[in-house]
């Protein structure tokens, strides 16, 4: 589903991403993991096409966007990848004037020039799906941050993409709130939906992802299987890492 090849990307002086090489199936849930500075979240926005390549090359279903592209086909490949890919960010970025059902219907109204009708249908099931149809004429200030995140995954559901990308979708969020957008994301994944999320969520990330890719540096440092990654990191980094995260979890 997803083939990255040689990618580098450098904002000036500063390489952020330096010749990350990876391969993720149709059906996989794939965990990045890494301390805040490692590359983590630019490596999503260079899948989707937010960032501009310096090197390498990144294939999505079949559509390859490669940093030697001329600007003209860069920005026409760029387009076809995000007719695959869905991205949740951060910030939930819902549009404070709509309510949550005319958020999740927008793209298909204006970008796929849907009828309204069937476009509502499609809403209406996607917030069923989160558990928020009774808040679906509610404005976003009206709703928790769970609940705006929640909308926001529905309105990234809504273009049917094959890939999702979640870029931290639970840092902005109260804890006792996590949990809600977590079971969303764990119920995308039994229903075979590829994703690829970056995540400080230890646990969820070994219960639910079924590859871990740890990156620090701007590089890959270690990948592999969940478990075996929690239960004994083959690198000092990782290691490092893993025993960080621990401790902040005590004090928390």
């Amino acid at each position: 589903m997803i083939t990255i090849k040689g990618l580098a990307k450098s904002f000036g002086k500063l390489e952020v991403l330096k010749d990350i090489n990876i391969e993720i199936q149709a059906g996989e849930v794939v965990a990045i993991l890494g301390p805040s500075g490692s590359g983590k979240s630019t490596l999503l926005r260079c899948i989707n096409g937010l960032e501009e390549l310096t090197k390498g090359s990144i294939e999505v279903n079949g559509i390859v966007i490669d940093a030697s592209h001329s600007k003209k086909e860069r920005v026409k490949k760029v387009r076809e990848v995000r007719v695959h890919t869905g991205m949740v960010f951060q910030q939930f970025n819902l549009y404070p004037h709509k309510t949550a059902l005319e958020n999740v219907i927008e793209a298909l109204l204006t970008v796929k020039k849907m009828d309204k009708t069937q476009a509502v249908k499609i809403g209406e099931d996607l917030l069923k799906r989160v558990g928020l149809f009774e808040k679906r004429d509610e404005y976003p200030s009206r709703l928790s941050g769970g609940q705006q995140q929640r909308v926001a995954i529905s309105r990234a559901l809504a273009m049917d993409p094959d890939v999702m990308l979640f870029d931290e979708p639970t840092s902005s969020l109260d804890p006792e709130l996590v949990d809600e957008v977590l079971n969303v994301i764990q119920e995308l994944a039994k229903e075979g939906m590829t994703m690829v999320i970056v995540t400080h969520e230890m646990n969820f990330a070994r219960d639910v992802a079924g590859r871990v890719i740890f990156m620090a540096d701007g590089v890959v440092v270690e990948e592999g299987n969940p478990k075996e990654f929690f239960a004994g990191p083959k690198t000092e980094r990782a290691r490092k890492f893993l025993k960080m995260e621990e401790e902040q979890d005590k004090i928390l």
